[in-house]
């Protein structure tokens, strides 16, 4: 952080800043009036988006979110040199843990509220163009075809380290399986949602990791980092939060549902839709999100971190695959008939 940068945040919000601390992809400021955030923007619009966002939902009652701090001018968008500040109040909790069912069940009531919320705010259509396939869809396939130019590297050269060992091992069975449901997407009734979502003008958080739900001893959950946050099916949250705490629950029936009733008390869902989340989650996102992402280059991908959780997802094939074929355990009384795989 420029050190310049803390005088001229000490005089615009009238506090001292007595420490500070990197944490991820912000820094932690230890002020005479509390425990704040900072986070840096490379265009003004990015934090506008993010800050009126927070106060939308504050105003539509979701208050578990993010609390911008205002300068002394009633801003909350700082601009230093070539950079965007905007500060938030720090939230006194500890990151959601997909191991615990307690944490997955207190996020999906919480992510359940968020969509309650993030309800009417119109497309822009200027910025918006419908082309009939949701936005998940082109970035699974985008996810795909660069695992499969990874692994045709890796069978090119040969496999030079135990990562690659275990992708060439995979590759198979990933590919098999991301290829059948990109091309039995179209069965799934998935436009009527999409239609759906423009006329609600619904948003979707779209990075609803374990680490962006915060819960805090007082047994509140608050869902953070709004900056992905989008227009978008709101069901793309509810596969990815199912899809990252699965392999922590080695895939076990009664977590996923569970997990869909916790969100359901506060956001009903229907049976088609618990059917698509079900469906959706046949693509392999665990492993091609972490293999591309390491390859790539992205923040937060490791190469111990990404072998770990590919590690683990091999040993549980078999338990993902049951899981799968659970379609009956699931939907036991189904009203539209039979529970079968679209393809």
């Amino acid at each position: 952080m420029n050190k310049g940068l803390l005088p001229s945040l000490e005089k615009a919000f009238r506090c001292q800043i007595f420490g500070v601390k990197p944490k991820r992809n912000v820094n932690l400021l230890k002020t005479d009036r509390g425990y704040w955030i900072i986070k840096g923007y490379k265009n003004r619009e990015k934090a506008q988006w993010v800050t009126e966002i927070a106060q939308a939902l504050r105003e539509k009652g979701f208050r578990h979110t993010v609390h911008y701090v205002l300068d002394a001018s009633g801003s909350a968008i700082f601009a230093y040199g070539d950079r965007f500040y905007t500060i938030m109040k720090m939230i006194d909790g500890q990151e959601a843990d997909n191991a615990a069912l307690y944490d997955v069940k207190k996020s999906a009531e919480t992510l359940a509220r968020f969509h309650i919320a993030a309800q009417g705010f119109p497309v822009p259509h200027s910025s918006y163009t419908y082309e009939g396939t949701p936005a998940l869809l082109d970035k699974w396939e985008s996810r795909l075809e660069q695992f499969e130019r990874i692994t045709w590297s890796i069978d090119l050269n040969g496999p030079q380290n135990r990562i690659e060992q275990l992708i060439q091992q995979m590759a198979p069975q990933v590919i098999r399986d991301g290829q059948d449901i990109l091309q039995n997407a179209y069965k799934l009734p998935l436009t009527p949602e999409m239609y759906v979502a423009l006329e609600r003008g619904t948003l979707a958080h779209r990075d609803v990791a374990s680490h962006n739900f915060l819960l805090t001893s007082r047994g509140n959950c608050y869902l953070i980092d709004l900056d992905t946050v989008g227009h978008d099916l709101q069901l793309v949250d509810l596969v990815q939060l199912m899809s990252r705490m699965l392999m922590m629950q080695e895939y076990r029936v009664q977590s996923f549902v569970e997990a869909m009733e916790a969100y359901s008390k506060v956001k009903p869902l229907s049976d088609t839709q618990i059917w698509m989340v079900h469906q959706l989650l046949r693509y392999p996102d665990n492993v091609l999100r972490e293999i591309t992402g390491l390859y790539s280059h992205r923040p937060g991908y490791h190469m111990r971190g990404v072998l770990q959780l590919v590690q683990m997802e091999g040993r549980l094939q078999q338990q993902r695959s049951m899981f799968l074929e659970a379609g009956d355990q699931i939907l036991q009384r189904s009203p539209w008939g039979n529970y079968h795989f679209v393809g």
